[in-house]
């Protein structure tokens, strides 16, 4: 009998692990949104557990360069002198800064930019986003080849293409993971 109730146990606790293990279904049978809307400007990634900047419509198609001077790479241009010190609360126009009341927030790497990509939504991104212009993202994964280029995000086609530093492109800031 002793062993029947470990047997028992043993089974009980081998199902939570393997229920535990997959996605947990909603009280409608269905699995939860993989993109959660916080209500703060924000969208929760429950996959990768990235927190994304959702865009407004003052803001989604405000362009940043990389360089100040195409033919230098260097990380000057209004990318790091506007945008970031805004989303990390180093600089401030009018007293308000940061994002959600978080100031850790980054240019995404190209694997967590395109891991958003979803080409069978409008502008190849869900529209929890927020309004995306279909156009490149900044990621922070530089291009072994031309050397002072980058990876971007064309939210167009929904594929990574390299773009000289220089160029004017938009970005959507995100914190977590890593």
């Amino acid at each position: 009998m002793q062993i029947l109730r470990r047997g028992i146990v043993i089974a009980g606790a081998l199902l939570a692990v393997l229920g535990a293990a997959t996605p947990m279904a909603t009280a409608a049978g269905k699995t939860p949104a993989r993109f959660v809307d916080n209500g703060d400007g924000t969208v929760t990634d429950t996959t990768t557990n990235l927190t994304w900047e959702k865009k407004t419509d003052a803001d989604f198609k405000d362009t940043y360069t990389w360089s100040l001077a195409a033919n230098d790479g260097d990380p000057d241009g209004t990318l790091f002198s506007v945008f970031l010190p805004r989303m990390q609360c180093t600089v401030s126009a009018d007293g308000t800064c940061g994002l959600a009341g978080h100031y850790d927030w980054r240019i995404p790497n190209i694997g967590e930019l395109q891991s958003i990509v979803d080409c069978t939504k409008p502008n190849c991104i869900d529209p929890i986003f927020g309004p995306t212009f279909p156009g490149n993202f900044w990621s922070t994964t530089a291009a072994l080849s031309p050397s002072l280029a980058n990876w971007v995000v064309d939210f167009n086609s929904g594929g990574p293409i390299t773009a000289n530093r220089g160029n004017l492109f938009i970005v959507r800031a995100v914190r977590g993971g890593k």
